[in-house]
């Protein structure tokens, strides 16, 4: 049923949809946290980070906004296929299930995270969303290089680099097929990304060049898939780092 679906063709209209609508949501996420990074707001930032409900929803914000982009070739590929497979009353809905799980998904590991550190800021481990012991800091970074190195990495890693394959063996029609195969897109995709996002609390939660750069990186490695080369050597990159941080208060 879906040998057709890895030719070539123009996005349909619930791809243009989709895509519009991800793409303004990633928008209204990044001006907001523009807006809250921005200096004449640093004090509604403390203030909102004072609560967990607004430190969970701002984590959540945070997830959407930097997951979002890298996220898009395999939603518009499941357009595709969708349009392909499913009748022509239930495609919208189908695809917008699977964004929605997407998206929910992300959420709710960005806002279990802003819990995380909304507890771990009253024992003054993470102090303005950052770990405030480098040791620490520098531990964490040891770990994600060292997932980089896992087996589990390069599983999940290759679901998110090649939409159209994972989607022939995986794709599921109707709602619940789309709820399914949104879950367990979701799952993946927070294998492959879920020790490269708890770095923000290296460089800091609303730093917004360490938040950009982060995202450019996911994007690059979904990109560029499990080429041992470039997975090894973002590897030694953030062990070496994990290093320096944790050296430098020996020193």
């Amino acid at each position: 049923m879906l040998r057709t679906a890895s030719q070539r063709t123009s996005l349909p209209l619930e791809g243009w949809a989709a895509g519009i609508f991800l793409l303004a949501l990633s928008a209204l996420a990044w001006a907001w946290l523009f807006r809250m990074g921005a200096a004449g707001d640093i004090f509604l930032c403390r203030v909102l980070t004072v609560t967990l409900p607004a430190v969970a929803a701002m984590w959540a914000v945070m997830m959407i906004a930097m997951m979002i982009p890298s996220a898009l070739p395999m939603i518009l590929a499941h357009a595709q296929v969708t349009t392909r497979v499913e009748r022509p009353p239930i495609r919208l809905g189908v695809v917008a299930l699977f964004v929605a799980i997407y998206v929910i998904v992300w959420s709710v590991f960005g806002a279990a995270t802003g819990g995380a550190e909304w507890l771990l800021s009253r024992s003054g481990f993470i102090r303005d969303g950052q770990i405030a012991d480098p040791r620490y800091a520098g531990a964490l970074l040891l770990i994600a290089g060292l997932y980089q190195w896992s087996a589990v990495k390069s599983v999940c890693l290759s679901h998110c680099h090649e939409p159209m394959s994972f989607l022939r063996r995986r794709y599921r029609g109707g709602y619940a097929g789309a709820v399914k195969l949104g879950l367990e897109h979701s799952t993946a995709c927070i294998g492959c990304c879920w020790a490269l996002m708890l770095l923000a609390f290296v460089g800091g939660a609303m730093n917004l060049g360490w938040m950009v750069a982060l995202t450019l990186f996911v994007a690059l490695e979904k990109l560029i898939g499990t080429r041992v080369v470039f997975l090894r050597l973002s590897a030694l990159g953030l062990l070496l780092a994990g290093a320096i941080e944790i050296t430098r208060q020996m020193l």
